[in-house]
């Protein structure tokens, strides 16, 4: 049986009304991709806008459309993505793996539901498509 393509579609997001979608079945591998706001780990935890995109199960960033991909997580099964509530900003949220964690921020609540929607889907599809996955009798 197969199984039924997995795309989420949610409407009025932003101050612009752009339609976001994720697709975890992209035949581009891309699930979502929009701009966010990322806080620098260095000591002044600045904000900077970039251009983020989840594929091939990673999170990756560019500074500017076109530009080298910068990898922030290399495999999204190793991570978690929660809401952050308790921050100088609105609309954060942070994306966990073992070795560091990276604050983001949407424009707007609708699109950090959709951004920690679209994570978790991507850690879910990502097991179910690894190789390496198995269960032991």
């Amino acid at each position: 049986m197969l199984e039924s393509q997995t795309l989420f579609c949610l409407q009025d997001f932003s101050y612009d009304d752009s339609k976001v979608e994720f697709n975890v079945d992209a035949p581009n591998g891309v699930v979502m991709e929009g701009y966010l706001f990322k806080r620098a780990s260095n000591a002044f935890k600045t904000w900077n806008r970039r251009w983020f995109s989840i594929q091939n199960s990673q999170l990756v960033y560019q500074k500017k459309l076109k530009d080298v991909l910068t990898v922030v997580v290399e495999d999204l099964r190793l991570c978690t993505v929660k809401p952050c509530e308790d921050i100088e900003r609105r609309f954060c949220f942070e994306v966990v793996s073992p070795t560091k964690s990276c604050m983001l921020q949407a424009d707007s609540e609708k699109l950090r539901q959709a951004w920690i929607q679209a994570v978790q889907a991507s850690i879910a599809s990502a097991y179910r498509e690894s190789p390496d996955s198995y269960y032991i009798e």
